[in-house]
């Protein structure tokens, strides 16, 4: 009884620590290494599982050690390949001479031999093979021929064992076939989950283009009519000079519009800062007031401003400016009737602190959850464009926007942007 408990025992921390390495390597690593740095990281996860599993063992006759190293040796091998399995054939000889040099290294040395040589033959069919069934007849196929060898090979050596010992060592090597079984099943199914994953979220960056080009396509399309209808009648050789300059005027105001849209766009899909500079936050603030106050003006809001102590950002002058011009004339839009707009500045703990506050209509929670995302403003007129090229702004300055509104209530942005020191260099 107690030596089917140990035998138990020895069985679980071999899974473990097969199934930990494994894991590890298949939930954070797989994919995102090129393929010689995958099979380094697949040989020595296998290697590290080998040697993890070869120092826990049970032996039901002297000189001769079991273990589960069979499980990492055949998944190392398939799954890394020729080269892979070759060395950790070298690390299971080298690793079992180290433990005791008897004839139980001589047995190790004919076993794994031949199932090297087997898996020579079976790694290249595996890699190439697409369906899990294939796959797991390969590895289970190899998995029982080396378990054949092993006991053909205990059988040649002329080792004794009683009917007990022959009793534990046949369900030791049958559940060690159940765990390969369920071991290529769970990676297999895992990388396909990984695949699934990754053709639903290049299916999802199309959407995002598809609603963009749609909405792009929507207002640049308006302003063009509008321009085309102007122009056919500035034929009209019967019109007074005065219709004649109103109508370039409006049609060059429509162009204009255009152009705006078209390169909020363009700042969108390409939200990267490429003239980078150190810029004190309240300077800049001074100047986005200068730029909306006549604008705050003509809508009747009061604005205030709240100043820090100096503090210095990392950034591209022009999209900060352009990200909290976006935001502030939102805000001051959401205020149907006159209000007040008040910016405030905080140094924190390595970040600033910038709080955009209106007194509009505020927003609901479904609102908030869906601002920013393409083809969706809380404007009946709006095309959500602005907001979206404000977000990536404050995005690529490492920055990240938390929206605070309440229907009725107003809404406040807090945009919170790293720190930085007049000594530090600044590197894109």
């Amino acid at each position: 009884m107690n030596g089917l408990l140990f035998d138990l025992q020895i069985f679980l921390l071999n899974l473990t620590f097969i199934f930990l390495l494994f894991f590890i390597y298949h939930k954070y690593m797989e994919g995102k290494i090129n393929r010689v740095s995958n099979e380094i990281l697949i040989a020595i996860i296998s290697s590290l599982s080998i040697i993890l599993c070869m120092s826990f063992t049970f032996s039901p006759h002297p000189g001769f050690i079991f273990d589960y190293r069979l499980i990492p040796l055949i998944i190392g091998a398939l799954y890394g390949g020729r080269r892979v399995g070759l060395f950790l054939l070298l690390v299971i000889l080298t690793y079992r001479f180290m433990i005791s040099y008897d004839s139980g290294f001589y047995s190790s040395l004919v076993i794994y031999s031949l199932l090297y040589f087997i898996l020579f033959f079976v790694s290249p069919l595996f890699t190439k093979s697409t369906q899990q069934k294939r796959k797991l007849t390969l590895a289970l196929t190899t998995h029982f021929i080396g378990v054949l060898i092993l006991l053909s090979v205990i059988y040649l050596f002329g080792i004794n064992l009683s009917r007990n010992e022959w009793l534990s060592l046949s369900s030791f090597y049958f559940m060690q076939l159940i765990v390969m079984f369920l071991f290529i099943h769970f990676i297999e199914r895992a990388k396909k989950e990984s695949i699934i994953l990754s053709e639903l979220k290049e299916l999802e960056k199309l959407k995002v283009v598809s609603e963009i080009a749609a909405s792009i396509s929507h207002e640049v399309r308006n302003p063009l009519t509008v321009t085309k209808g102007f122009l056919q009648l500035l034929q009209d050789h019967s019109l007074s000079q005065e219709k004649k300059e109103f109508y370039i005027k409006l049609s060059l105001e429509e162009l204009e519009r255009a152009e705006v849209i078209i390169s909020d766009y363009l700042t969108f899909a390409k939200p990267s800062l490429e003239n980078i500079e150190l810029l004190e936050i309240n300077k800049e603030l001074q100047y986005v007031l200068k730029v909306i106050t006549p604008y705050a003006t003509m809508k009747d809001v009061h604005i205030e401003f709240e100043r820090s102590d100096e503090a210095f950002i990392a950034g591209e002058k022009q999209k900060l400016h352009q990200s909290l011009i976006n935001i502030a004339k939102n805000g001051i839009e959401a205020m149907l009737e006159s209000g007040t707009l008040t910016f405030s500045v905080k140094k924190l703990e390595g970040t600033v602190s910038i709080s955009i506050t209106d007194d509009g209509i505020g927003m609901s929670e479904d609102q908030i959850r869906r601002l920013g995302t393409p083809y969706y403003s809380t404007k009946t007129t709006g095309t959500g464009l602005g907001t979206m090229v404000s977000f990536s702004i404050i995005k690529a300055m490492r920055g990240e926007i938390f929206i605070q509104s309440q229907s009725g209530h107003g809404t406040t942005f807090n945009i919170s942007i790293p720190l930085v020191t007049k000594e530090e260099t600044i590197q894109q």
